[in-house]
């Protein structure tokens, strides 16, 4: 209710569905009042949360491991966000050039 976060005791809460609780947050905003975050939703905010997870899930996707069953990797797969995917090729990437295994991909072999 007075947009602080760290205020979580009861006469400061308040349900909203999402809809709401932004339109809530965009008119605190507009009069100076709490701060906007960004909200978890976990129908969104899903699939691998690590690059290990994400390693993980891509071998057992195409049956180079058998840490979990593969429909459930293509499920982590499609789950996650594409930014994420993107900050994972990143980090495989840089691992990849700190250990000069990358040279393959641009040498045309």
């Amino acid at each position: 209710m007075d947009g602080d976060e760290q205020n979580s005791s009861r006469n400061n809460l308040a349900w909203a569905c999402r809809s709401c609780n932004v339109t809530i947050g965009a008119a605190m905003k507009r009069h100076g009042l709490g701060v906007r975050t960004r909200q978890f939703n976990p129908a969104v905010d899903t699939g691998a949360r690590t690059l290990g997870q994400w390693i993980t899930a891509v071998l057992s996707m195409k049956g180079e491991s058998d840490a979990m069953e593969p429909s459930a990797a293509v499920e982590m797969i499609r789950a996650t966000p594409a930014a994420r995917r993107s900050r994972f090729a990143q980090e495989i990437w840089q691992a990849r050039r700190e250990r000069g295994t990358d040279r393959w991909a641009t040498s045309g072999r």
